[in-house]
């Protein structure tokens, strides 16, 4: 009997030894399952941030990665307990004013999470220098160059190289500011452009000036004083207080790599997806052939509550046989048509985010858009985030949502119409061309080969501008509930910026693609952790291929190849093809550039 008490005693004792000694209980739980070591969380930026998916890559983000993944990488290392401190890198970043801004207010925002964060710099530019500054701390190396000499607009103009060859362009226009065909007919601005771009320039300087005075808590009368000097080596960039330590790579890692002493763990931030190329067993080869044809991706379709971010960039054109002669994104619009149409019929899309980055393009395929966006709006809200651009047909677009979002920095506006006829009869005069012509129809002749426009012709051209561009008012208008007259006193082509857009009224509210979306889950009743479904659908590899002609390879290979600026001024030359089949455009002049 003794022996079985005692049993129970010991028994009593190992249970109270183990199940009440909570501290104790707490330290085996803590020996079992160790803290994870932190981390420095380096998020590198190169090349293009893509509006919508990245086209598919295979060793991750080399050419550029998705605006919302690096907006969310810096968000969410400020919740991740294992982040430590985040490092931003920057590669060659190809962004615009409005993508910067955005990825600018992101890194202000991780600030505030009392974390660390980091930019280390060989040299920079005025844009990159935006960036790096909204870190907490800013390193250059000892023998590296600030360049932050401001801002500048360039208009190029082609019209001496025309008259060189004998090629002639009559312009049409529907507003006094809607300059499209200038660089092909004048040889400098008019004066309206003149007063155009001097306001716009006004406004993307103050706007540039601030960003930079509040990441480094100056003054924006001494951050002006600093851009007038212009450049500075490291010592003077130092002494200046644009950063805070000169130092090399190797030095700067080591450094924010150690806390209390001990080493950090410096990892890469992912963004999108990278190809598995483990093809061990037959589980690894499927898992190939489904990143291959993008199922490992694209993921399966839900019936959960969801926002719809719909992306648009680049110029408008009416089907993907037009344009896009040199590569590049375009918005077609049976592509857009289609995506609309999907998100009106799917029940489980509450609200819809359209994010425009667009100069414009065809008034028709602008004008079916609209249509569909008008028609969506009636069954779903609709918010429209503006990027660096969305203008003209960009803007035509745009007006028929719920809600309009825009960047101060944004170009947007120009509601108006151009017309363009390119003549070649000089250049065939020149090299002993001629042409004798047969017509059948009163105005058979209106456009001759040769490209002259007979008066009746013009008569005729003009009286379809006047119809869009009445359109295009009535359809502002009655998007923003405004008078037509009101819209007519703001339009004429002219460009504004976001902010100026906003006094105006063509905006409701300035901020990024996150404002917007957080705009549109609060009118859909959805909640921040609702399914975001992303349109259109990135290409997959095989897509890739598909697409891959040995001619588009060529001529696309041959334009990567060229220096930036010569990429620009071959990209704005294509809506010249474009008036071939539809001689009314409403487009901003991509010749526009903010350095």
């Amino acid at each position: 009997m003794r022996e079985k008490t005692s049993s129970w005693i010991s028994l009593g004792i190992f249970l109270v030894i183990f199940t009440g000694a909570p501290g104790f209980a707490r330290l085996s739980a803590q020996e079992e399952k160790p803290e994870p070591p932190k981390k420095v969380l380096r998020l590198t930026i190169r090349g293009q941030a893509f509006e919508g998916e990245p086209p598919f890559q295979l060793f991750g983000n080399i050419g550029g990665s998705n605006l919302r993944d690096l907006t969310a990488a810096v968000r969410q290392a400020a919740k991740d307990d294992k982040v430590a401190a985040l490092v931003l890198r920057l590669k060659n970043p190809l962004l615009g004013m409005a993508q910067r801004q955005a990825l600018r207010r992101a890194l202000l925002e991780f600030r505030k999470c009392g974390k660390p964060s980091f930019c280390h710099l060989a040299g920079a530019g005025g844009g990159d220098y935006l960036l790096a500054s909204a870190c907490a701390e800013v390193s250059l190396i000892p023998t590296g160059f600030l360049e932050i000499p401001g801002l500048g607009m360039e208009l190029i103009h082609f019209k001496g190289l025309l008259d060189k060859l004998g090629i002639r362009f009559e312009e049409l226009r529907m507003g006094k500011y809607k300059s499209a065909a200038e660089p092909f007919t004048r040889e400098s601005p008019s004066e309206a452009v003149r007063e155009e771009m001097q306001s716009l320039l006004d406004e993307l300087y103050d706007d540039f000036v601030e960003g930079i005075a509040a990441n480094r808590g100056r003054k924006p009368v001494e951050v002006r004083a600093l851009i007038d000097r212009a450049l500075f080596n490291a010592p003077e960039a130092k002494e200046a207080a644009l950063v805070d330590r000169l130092e090399y790579e190797d030095e700067f890692l080591a450094r924010i790599t150690k806390k209390e002493g001990k080493p950090l763990e410096l990892a890469e931030a992912k963004l999108g997806r990278q190809l598995n190329l483990e093809i061990t067993g037959f589980a690894g080869l499927m898992n190939l052939f489904s990143e291959l044809f993008g199922g490992g991706r694209r993921g399966l379709a839900t019936k959960n509550p969801k926002l719809a971010v719909i992306a648009a960039s680049g110029p408008i054109i009416a089907s993907g046989d037009a344009g896009a002669l040199f590569g590049g994104e375009m918005i077609t619009a049976g592509e857009m048509v289609k995506l609309f149409r999907k998100v009106q019929g799917d029940e489980s899309v509450k609200a819809v985010v359209f994010r425009i980055d667009s100069p414009g393009g065809s008034a028709l395929a602008s004008d079916l858009i609209w249509r569909e966006v008008k028609a969506t709006k009636e069954k779903k809200p609709v918010v429209v985030s503006m990027g660096d651009m969305a203008a003209s047909g960009g803007y035509y677009i745009a007006c028929p949502a719920t809600t309009i979002f825009a960047d101060r920095s944004t170009l947007t506006g120009s509601i108006g119409v151009i017309g363009a006829v390119p003549s070649v009869r000089g250049l065939c005069d020149k090299i002993g061309i001629s042409l004798e012509g047969f017509y059948r129809g009163k105005r058979a002749d209106m456009i001759s080969p040769y490209g002259d426009l007979t008066d009746d012709g013009r008569e005729l051209i003009l009286k379809s501008m006047r119809t869009i561009y009445s359109d295009f008012i009535a359809h502002v208008a009655e998007g923003r509930s405004l008078s037509k007259e009101a819209v007519a006193s703001i339009a004429e082509g002219r460009v504004w910026t976001g902010g100026q857009a906003l006094k105006h009224g063509l905006v409701d509210a300035l901020g990024g693609l996150d404002d917007a979306m957080e705009q549109a889950r609060k009118l859909g009743g959805l909640s921040d952790e609702a399914e975001v479904m992303t349109l259109p659908k990135a290409k997959t590899f095989i897509d890739l291929l598909q697409d891959l002609s040995a001619e588009g390879a060529a001529l696309r290979a041959a334009l990567e190849g060229l220096p930036p600026e010569i990429r620009r001024l071959v990209r704005q030359l294509e809506w010249v093809n474009g008036i071939q089949s539809e001689r009314v455009q409403a487009v901003l002049p991509e010749v526009i550039r903010i350095r």
